[in-house]
């Protein structure tokens, strides 16, 4: 950490103080005011007799007078901290500046709110100098009452605002640095998805080219066909799979587009079913999770059975939570089966939801074909939408 050395000449003094008068607050002026009335008060409270009888003595005219000064001397301390705070800022020992702020804010307030009594005394007050109280006409014990009252009054004024500025700096670092891990660690979880995702997409294209080079095998003249099909569709595909949050709409898209691919080839042996009740297009939804469990369906279920066969495509809510239901009419789902798919798939569920997420394969409630059942917690892409 490269440390600032306090500034030292005069002209970075000027510097230093000019600056630190320009960054006086609305917030800071109306806090010295209330200060100087609080120190006002509190004086008047623990010297009542002799306010009194000043006030008696020289009518309304002599409290307007004392109001001014002590808010001289609040605003004197006020300029002092703030060239405490920038000399701090630049470098210098927090105790030492604040320790000159309060010494120094007591010293220059006491001389100024000095020099306007006199002023005020000699041109508008009546009486200048009541005859009851002739001590009060000496200018070192005033100047020494004054200094000693001010600094009973500035000095824990300043440590306790020096405090809370090193707690307000405090907190506000410890919240940039947590604000900077949870940053650092979003970069690593997305880092760490796109890797996991990475696994799976080469599994899903091999699959998909290994469909067609089959049906060049079985019906060259839909082979072309399906190519010029599924390199349309990989060229509006690809920057979707790279993304690291899509919506159930963009999925739902991407797995009824392959379906139409593959079904150039199965012809009548596939049938698919696809429902998504209205107003979860926008429901959030990890990327390419649909896409390879229908690809699984189709390679590990319809592929190996060599006869017709049913997909469905099922989305529901229930309990603010999604659920993914993808259906086959064969083994493509079969309990406790799986490949490197399936592994990845949970893996990126652990990944971004821990333990309020799983996949599940199972048999069919009616006994016939497998299921692959996709529960994670609903939440929405855009704000205000409605939980169904």
């Amino acid at each position: 950490m490269t440390t600032v050395s306090a500034p030292a000449a005069d002209g970075q003094w000027l510097v230093l103080v000019s600056g630190a008068l320009r960054d006086v607050t609305p917030a800071q002026i109306r806090g010295t005011v209330l200060f100087g009335f609080g120190a006002l008060a509190f004086t008047a409270l623990i010297n009542s007799t002799p306010f009194i009888q000043f006030f008696l003595a020289l009518g309304y005219l002599h409290p307007v007078g004392v109001m001014v000064e002590f808010q001289i001397m609040a605003f004197a301390l006020l300029a002092a901290i703030l060239i405490a705070n920038r000399a701090v800022d630049a470098g210098a020992p927090r105790h030492t500046a604040y320790v000159a702020a309060a010494f120094g804010g007591c010293v220059l307030g006491v001389v100024l709110a000095a020099t306007f009594d006199l002023a005020w005394r000699t041109w508008v007050l009546p009486d200048a100098w009541p005859a009851h109280r002739p001590y009060v006409r000496s200018p070192l014990y005033r100047t020494t009452y004054a200094l000693t009252s001010w600094l009973l009054l500035g000095a824990p004024a300043v440590f306790f605002y020096a405090d809370r500025r090193a707690a307000r700096k405090t907190a506000a670092y410890l919240q940039a640095a947590e604000l900077e891990r949870i940053r650092r660690s979003r970069l690593a979880l997305e880092s760490r998805l796109q890797a996991m995702q990475a696994r799976v997409e080469p599994q899903f294209l091999f699959n998909t080219l290994a469909q067609v080079e089959r049906l060049y095998d079985e019906r060259p003249e839909l082979a072309e066909r399906m190519l010029d099909d599924l390199i349309a569709y990989l060229r509006a595909a690809m920057p979707l799979m790279r993304d690291t949050a899509s919506t159930v709409g963009q999925e739902v898209e991407l797995a009824r587009t392959y379906l139409d691919i593959v079904k150039i080839r199965l012809g009548e042996r596939l049938a698919f079913e696809i429902r998504v009740p209205e107003g979860l297009d926008a429901a959030r939804m990890p990327p390419m999770m649909l896409l390879p469990l229908v690809d699984h369906a189709i390679v590990h279920g319809l592929e190996r059975q060599r006869a017709e066969g049913t997909l469905g495509i099922a989305i529901d809510v229930a309990a603010n939570r999604l659920r993914l239901r993808i259906a086959d009419s064969g083994a493509g789902f079969v309990p406790g089966a799986g490949g490197e798919g399936i592994a990845s798939i949970r893996e990126r569920l652990t990944a971004l939801f821990g333990n309020d997420a799983r996949l599940d394969l199972r048999a069919r409630d009616a006994g016939v074909g497998t299921e692959a059942v996709l529960d994670i917690p609903l939440e929405y892409a855009q704000p205000n939408r409605p939980v169904m």
